[in-house]
């Protein structure tokens, strides 16, 4: 089965539709999250399940793409900001493993976004359906672990912090979680 790696085709490479226009991506648990803060954990837990169903969505096009063009799939990973060549090729090999799922789980808490294992599960040509069906529960488990653990520092803040300074702290936390994130990934 084909694989992303370092000698992939680049986005200006011909064999593939050219990315069109810049991708700008919110992740879900900066949202899941803020509902948390704002209206509670069950609020926040029934909007992580509805990102959780959506996400097979996405998953599904591009396990499509990458089932009947892996190179396609790769220039459309690569177009996606802060998503180079060794991150797809680690996410893509994951899918090429027996406990796939487990690499999933694990991917989903370690940086590696979900859009990269649905291109490989369909570049390696996993059961479309069982890809789809667990794609929710991993993706519900890292929503509500974000849920939890900002209902639980608010709750450890207690009345330190106002509504307008937990806001204000979780708004700063994304920001320096995500900005080293992506100072890690341009490195």
């Amino acid at each position: 089965m084909a694989h992303a790696t370092d000698d992939a085709p680049s986005p200006s490479t011909p064999t593939g539709p050219a990315p069109t226009g810049e991708r700008r991506i919110v992740v879900a648990d900066v949202l899941v999250t803020f509902v948390a803060l704002r209206c509670g954990l069950r609020v926040a837990l029934a909007v992580g399940l509805a990102a959780a169903l959506a996400a097979p969505l996405g998953g599904a096009w591009l396990y499509r793409l990458a089932a009947d063009d892996p190179a396609a799939a790769t220039i459309w990973l690569a177009s996606v900001p802060f998503v180079g060549r060794a991150l797809i090729a680690r996410g893509m090999a994951a899918m090429a493993e027996p406990f796939w799922p487990l690499a999933m789980l694990k991917g989903s808490v370690t940086g590696v976004p979900y859009k990269i294992f649905a291109a490989g599960a369909g570049a390696e040509r996993l059961p479309f359906a069982l890809f789809l069906a667990l794609s929710v529960p991993i993706r519900f488990a890292r929503y509500a672990a974000a849920a939890l653990a900002v209902v639980l520092a608010a709750r450890l803040a207690g009345t330190r912090l106002g509504p307008a300074g937990r806001t204000v702290a979780l708004a700063a936390f994304w920001i320096l979680f995500y900005g080293q994130f992506w100072w890690r990934m341009a490195a």
